[in-house]
């Protein structure tokens, strides 16, 4: 299962990077457009029961 979250600086992709690096969890992370405008594109291959508490842990703000 995938999980997909918007993250609204490039310092908190980066920030939600060394966190899931220490994980066992592939990701990747990519520069998107928004109507609000740009944004960062959070992809995880894991499930949202595991990868949303540990963004929230870390406190790195998150849009599903």
């Amino acid at each position: 299962m995938e999980t997909n979250v918007l993250l609204t600086s490039e310092t908190q992709a980066e920030k939600a990077k060394r966190v899931l690096a220490a994980k066992p969890y592939r990701f990747h992370v990519a520069k998107t457009t928004t109507p609000s405008g740009c944004a960062f594109r959070l992809s995880v291959d894991a499930p949202p029961s595991a990868v949303l508490p540990l963004l929230a842990a870390n406190r790195i703000p998150f849009r599903l």
